[in-house]
Order: C-alpha cells, then structure tokens, then sequence
C-alpha cells in the first residue's frame, strides 16, 4: 500500500504535454551533474579495489558505467537544444526512466559485489559511495519523481537487505539509518516535485490566459480594421494602411495613387427597396470592386463610397483605364434576390508623390478629384491635376477672405426675371448674391455660396442676402413674385429658419408675392425635417418651389413629400430640347405633372427662339433665361421695371 501510493505521487504525467517537456528540458540541464557523481564514484571505488578486485569489478564494468554516463550527458545535451514536442520528450522521460532502475541496480549491485574483497575501511567507503551517489541522484531526479521512485528501489532496495543479512550490529544501523534517510529525502523530493507540476501548471494557465487574450485582442483588432458589411478594410485600416504606404515611399522611393469611388445612383435602391436591399447591394458592390484588380488595396470607407490603394507609378492616362474598368464594373446590373440594380460610380484617383507626400492631403486631393469627376460627368474618372490644385488654393484663398469680408458692405443682389412664355413680361423674379471682394474681385456665386457653407457662414450670407433682397424688392411695381434661394445649411436649422421669418415680418414686404427655392439635394439628407421646415415657412403665407427639377434621381418621391407650389426645369432639359427627343419628353411629363397637381411651373435656361417656340409647343407659360433677361443689379431692375407699361398700369 505504501509502494502503491508512492507510485502514485511519482508518476509520469500522460495529459500534460507542457509538464512533461519542461520536466524532460529540466533533467536535461542536471544531466552533467548526475553523471559526473556516477563517473566520479565508480573511478573512486575502482581505485581504491584495483589491486584486491577482479579485472571485471575493478576495470570493465567501471569503464562501460564511465563510457555510458558521457554517452548519456552528450545525447541529454544536444536533445535539450532543439525545440521537442510532448511526445518525444514522453519517450526520453520513460527511458530514463527505465535507465535510472537498470544503471541503479547496475551500480548498487557493482558495489556491494565489491564489498567482501575489502577491509572494513573499504566496505565502509562502498557503503558511503553508494549512499552519496544514491542522495545526489535523487536531487538530481526531483522533477521526474517515477525515475527517483525507480532508482530508490533498484539501489536501496539491493543494498538494505544486503546490509541486514550481514549479521553485523553497524552494518544493520546502516541499513535502517539509509532507509530512514531515503525514506525521508522522498518524501521532501515529493513535495518539491508537488511544487514544481503546480508550477507548470500555474505557467501553464498564465499562458492559456495570454493566449486568450492574444487571441481577444488580435480578434478586436480585425474587428476594428473591418467593415462589418462588407468585409472589407474600413476607413480606420484604408488610412493605417495609406500611411505604411507613404513610408515605404518615403524610404524606398516608391510611387503609388490613392482611388475614392462614389456610387452614382445608390440612394434611390436604399429609398426604394429598404436599408436591407442597399445593405445587399453594397455587399455586392465590395465584392465586385475587389475581384477587378488582386493588387489594389480596397476598402470601404463608408456609406456607398470605397477607397483604392494603387501600387505602382502609373501615368494619368493608366489611371483613368484602370478607373474605367471599375466604372464600367459598376455599371453592370447587380442581380439581387427580389430585384435588379442598376447603378454607376463615379472615380477621382491622386498620385505619391506627385499629388501630394501626407496621407490626408492625398485622400483629399482623389476625393477633389471624385467630385470633380461627378460635378462634369458622372459615372467617369478624373486624375489630380495642376489644375485643380490651382482650384483648391482659390477655394482656400476665398473662404479666408469670406471669413474677413465686410458682407454687409461687399454682398449684393442681382435679379433674374421670369417672363410669360407669350408676351414677354416679367411676372417674377430670382434673387441671387453677388459678392465683390476688394482683394479677389468679383467672386462667381459657385464659389463663395460652396465656400460660405464649408466655413459655416451660409446663414449669415442668408440672412443679409434675403434682407437686401426684400428691401430692393419691396418697391417693385406690379404683383411680382420674388424668389429666394436657400441651401441645404439653412432649411437644417429651426433657430436660423425662425430668424429669416422674422426677417419677412420686419420687412413689410407682401409674403404672398414671395418664393423661397430648395433644391433637391438641400432636402435629400432629410426629407421629414424639411417639410417641417418648409411648412413652418408656408405659414408665413409665402410659397414653396423644388428648383433643377429632374437632376436628382427620385423627384417624383420628394413632389409628394413636400409642401410644394412651384417646379422649376433643369436648364439641362432646354439645351438639348431641339435636338433630342427624350429632353423634349421629360419637359412634356413635367409640365402634364404640374398641370395634373395644379404647380406652378418655371423652365430655366431658356436662350435661343427655337427653345422658346418648342416650350410655348409643349404648354410653358413661364420661362426663365438669358434669352429675355440676364441677371441685373437692384438699381437696374427697379429702372427696368418702371419702364414697362404693362406693369405700371398693375401698380
């Protein structure tokens, strides 16, 4: 029952590869130390019986313990300087194992064979060497407690019994004082070697703990760099990645372009067909971007735009083929589980280091260049240029001006008359802000209106715009309705709509002769909030026009939706009427819509007489354009109306 449970707390663990190895690397490293006692012992004893011993006890088992010992430290040595799995270390404990009993025996037996040849010095000294030895073994054993196990009972075990059957009072002593003494080194060997398997144990869950959250990390990391639609890079990854870039090119000298793709046509499937469709159709979107080119780095950056990482140094003329193969993928239809998508993409590219040499000046110069590419011809691929680099210092140099202008001083109103399609005769008018800056000059109202919003002004120029508007206005014979413009910024805003209503009230001007205009993309962001605020407008008792009617892609959504009086035709319509037909049908549904809901209508852009002709054809009544009127200033139009009869006799 003893042995029994010995064995059981030195045994060799089977489930525990990492105990296992680190108990085989640990009596690698004691190896030299344990056979150094046993090379050392057995030449002592072969000494010390070379004359008095056979050749055999004294001379061959020695040398062949002594020849095994090094055998045994270099083969030990070399297996515990390469990496080992659990199973090869399993076979190297089990046969140390095995080793330890048979060279044990081999040893004690060797011993105590030599015991009669001697005198009572010399067995003394067997009895000594085997003691020691045996002591200094099982040190050397503690971590691989079956192997001490086995060594305990090869050597005590022959040498106890050999001690007792002697007869003799000091070698009987001996034998239970050696067994005592094992005894006991076994069982604080025992609790060291407890120590040690808690230790591995207690490493072991460190490093299980480590790895998880390795793993926790790793995983938060690709979830972090990852959109979790597409699973493409995010924006947070496109630019980690586009700064590893640029110091790559920064080091190596290495060229590359940064792509920005827009998706042309995406809204109306997300209106129309729900967030999950869209949510489809953008899946579907990365995959196909992704498969076009292997080496491009892709990513989504958010909503339906993708950014491209480019390498390589590639001429404008290679771009802008690589951004058609991307267009022209994109303007395949996208067969989706209860419809068919049919989109486009719009594409600015900017090259390292020619564009720029920062990551955020790169991104910002392809984004310049996208939405160059969708202001002149959606669906199409525009490079960074010298040109538009020119644009964005006159952007720059405008908005720092703006934030400095005296408005008050330097913002005035021009007026474009919309005249009956018949007689001629103005029946309306459109206010629009001129700005003469005394540092740039006249400033076209494209860039400063887009520079006033940037920068956050676009409520103030409002505001001072549609005072000196109603102030110039106010005055005008006949009942003429003045039309105001506002931005995206302004209908945003309850606060600033609510001080533009203050501004009508102060004015006196007749509310029922005013008109504000909102375009669709003022209103695309958020439909409900801007018929709520059209509404609170409409209260006033003014009216409500959708000005470049029939650009957007869902008008017909928004003629609903809002509290409309008045649409007003995209010029782009009335350029092509003469020669295309589809132009001419689009003006013909839209004046049948107007006619059918009882809306106003407006035709802007009106130039030649022919254009004139073919509306007056299609049942225009009110027309807008340089063929009658181009913009005047405020003095100007009040000269200009005074001088028409028609209007003098209304007034």
């Amino acid at each position: 029952m003893f042995l029994g449970r010995l064995a059981s707390v030195f045994s060799v663990p089977k489930d525990n590869p990492s105990l296992v190895i680190a108990q085989a690397r640990t009596f690698s490293r004691q190896i030299p130390m344990m056979y150094a006692m046993v090379i050392v012992n057995s030449i002592a004893l072969a000494w010390l019986h070379q004359d008095i011993a056979p050749d055999h006890l004294s001379i061959y088992i020695p040398a062949a313990l002594v020849a095994l010992s090094i055998y045994r430290t270099i083969n030990h040595w070399r297996f515990g300087q390469r990496e080992i799995s659990g199973e090869i270390a399993r076979k190297q404990l089990r046969a140390t194992m095995v080793l330890a009993g048979v060279l044990g025996a081999v040893f004690a037996g060797r011993a105590l064979s030599l015991f009669k040849y001697g005198d009572a010095y010399t067995k003394g000294q067997a009895v000594f060497f085997i003691g020691v030895t045996c002591m200094g073994i099982l040190v050397c054993l503690m971590h691989l407690r079956a192997a001490a196990l086995l060594l305990t009972v090869a050597v005590v075990g022959l040498t106890v019994p050999y001690l007792l059957m002697t007869g003799q009072t000091t070698y009987i002593v001996v034998a239970i004082n050696l067994l005592i003494v094992t005894v006991a080194v076994l069982f604080v060997l025992s609790r060291y070697s407890s120590s040690f398997v808690e230790l591995i144990a207690n490493q072991d869950a460190l490093k299980a703990a480590a790895e998880a959250s390795r793993e926790l990390s790793d995983r938060n990391e690709r979830l972090a760099n990852l959109d979790a639609l597409t699973g493409l890079p995010n924006r947070r990854s496109f630019m980690a990645e586009l700064d590893r870039r640029i110091s790559e090119g920064e080091a190596e000298n290495v060229a590359f372009a940064v792509g920005t793709i827009d998706l042309d046509g995406f809204k109306p499937i997300n209106d129309i067909y729900g967030h999950v469709a869209g949510d489809r159709l953008l899946r579907a979107v990365g995959e196909r971007i992704a498969q076009v080119e292997r080496r491009v780095f892709v990513a989504r950056l958010g909503g339906d735009e993708f950014g491209l990482i480019i390498p390589g140094d590639h001429g404008s003329g290679a771009l802008k083929a690589l951004g058609d193969r991307y267009c022209n993928t994109l303007r395949a239809p996208f067969e989706l589980e209860d419809f068919t998508a049919t989109i486009g993409g719009s594409i600015g590219f900017a090259k390292y280091p020619d564009a720029a040499s920062t990551a955020e000046q790169l991104f910002e110069y392809a984004d310049f260049a996208l939405y160059s590419a969708k202001d002149t011809a959606r669906g199409t691929t525009t490079v960074f240029s010298p040109e538009h680099r020119s644009s964005i210092d006159r952007s720059n140099r405008i908005r720092r001006e703006l934030q400095v202008a005296d408005l008050e001083e330097e913002l005035a109103v021009h007026f474009q008359f919309i005249v009956d399609a018949w007689s001629g005769v103005p029946c309306g008018a459109e206010a629009l802000a001129r700005w003469n800056s005394p540092v740039l000059g006249r400033v076209p109202p494209g860039e400063f209106i887009s520079a006033a919003e940037q920068t956050g002004l676009i409520n103030r120029l409002t505001r001072i715009m549609l005072a000196k508007t109603l102030e110039a206005a106010k005055d005008w014979p006949g009942n003429l309705t003045v039309s105001f413009n506002l931005s995206a910024r302004d209908i945003g805003y309850r606060n600033h709509i609510l001080q533009l209503m203050d501004i009508v009230k102060a004015s006196g001007f007749p509310t029922e002769r005013l008109m504000f205009e909102v375009t669709e993309s003022a209103v695309v962001h958020d439909l409900e909030r801007a018929s709520e605020t059209l509404l609170l407008l409409k209260s006033l008792g003014v009216r409500i026009a959708l000005d470049d009617f029939g650009v957007g892609y869902s008008s017909l959504s928004y003629v609903q939706a809002l509290p409309l009086d008045r649409l007003k035709i995209d010029r782009s319509f009335v350029m092509q009427i003469e020669q295309s037909r589809k132009s001419h049908a689009v003006v013909q549904t839209v004046v049948d819509l107007c006619n059918n809901l009882r809306l106003d209508c407006v035709v802007e852009g009106v130039e030649t007489e022919g254009q004139r002709d073919l509306l007056r054809q299609i049942g225009c009544t009110k027309i807008q354009g340089y063929l009658y009127h181009r913009p005047m200033a405020s003095e100007d139009a009040v000269k200009f109306l005074r001088d028409i009869p028609e209007l003098s006799r209304v007034a």
